[in-house]
């Protein structure tokens, strides 16, 4: 198989947790020794592009801090900046609304007489109830925007444990208050369509590898791409008979990744 993109999750895909899986730096050097294309992308806006990067990096894997990485949060301040809002209700890590200051003005708490254009929500490892209550509120009260970055319901660490995603945290704010949110990472075919269009690939010639059935593949899926499952992460052969939707090839982990591409 010949591709001259691919495009990678990262949790549960490359690493978990603070352990880079076997075979991950291997695969790269391949990659970078042929010529071909990566993009590390990440649905998890609970850290900026720049931990990435360095994590990445101190892994021993060559990589571009701008050409390589992306992730849900500039996908979601792009669609921001395009339905020019202005003000925000947010609720997600500090590293996040650090990002979001120069270009919007952010309300830190639910007032009924204050104006809103969007309800913005991300991954939250900070996350205390008054935001929730908050955003809850301003939904019910006002016909703004819900935007979410990302829907994965978890997070893979370590020793094969889970910790609570974004996912989770709108599901619990849709069935307070009847409204869904629209998710802005993947499965979003348009990540796909917008990185094949900047390293001017063909569709064709993209490759998505990731963990997650319901955003790795979908995406790839979404998108009318190849995609590959690997049972490093979160989902398992089991798993797979709950969907109707099938990665185009499933191997045990990245270790194999080179010999399919050979």
């Amino acid at each position: 198989m010949k591709k001259k993109l691919i495009i990678f999750d990262m949790d549960g895909t490359i690493y978990l947790g603070a352990n880079l899986l076997d075979g991950a730096k291997e695969c790269f050097d391949y990659l970078w020794d042929n010529n071909i294309e990566y993009v590390f992308f990440t649905n998890n806006s609970s850290h900026d592009l720049d931990f990435y990067y360095n994590k990445i990096k101190n892994f021993g894997i060559k990589c571009d801090r701008v050409k390589n990485f992306y992730s849900s949060t500039e996908v979601a301040i792009a669609h921001l900046k395009k339905c020019g809002y202005k003000k925000l209700f947010v609720v997600a890590n500090k590293s996040l609304k650090d990002k979001l200051v120069n270009d919007f003005e952010l309300i830190t708490k639910y007032d009924g007489n204050t104006k809103i254009d969007c309800v913005l929500a991300g991954f939250s490892t900070e996350l205390v109830y008054q935001e929730l209550r908050d955003a809850c509120l301003y939904l019910q009260t006002q016909d703004c925007d819900f935007i979410a970055t990302n829907g994965d319901f978890r997070c893979p660490i370590e020793d094969g444990l889970y910790i609570p995603d974004c996912g989770g945290m709108i599901e619990w704010m849709r069935l307070c208050t009847n409204k869904k949110a629209t998710v802005m990472g993947k499965p979003n075919p348009e990540i796909i369509e917008y990185l094949a269009d900047q390293f001017n690939v063909p569709m064709e010639d993209v490759l998505v590898v990731g963990d997650r059935i319901y955003t790795d593949i979908l995406v790839g899926v979404n998108a009318k791409v190849d995609s590959v499952m690997v049972l490093s992460g979160e989902t398992t052969m089991e798993d797979l008979k709950n969907y109707d939707y099938r990665p185009t090839y499933i191997l045990d982990s990245i270790k194999s990744l080179k010999d399919l591409l050979k």
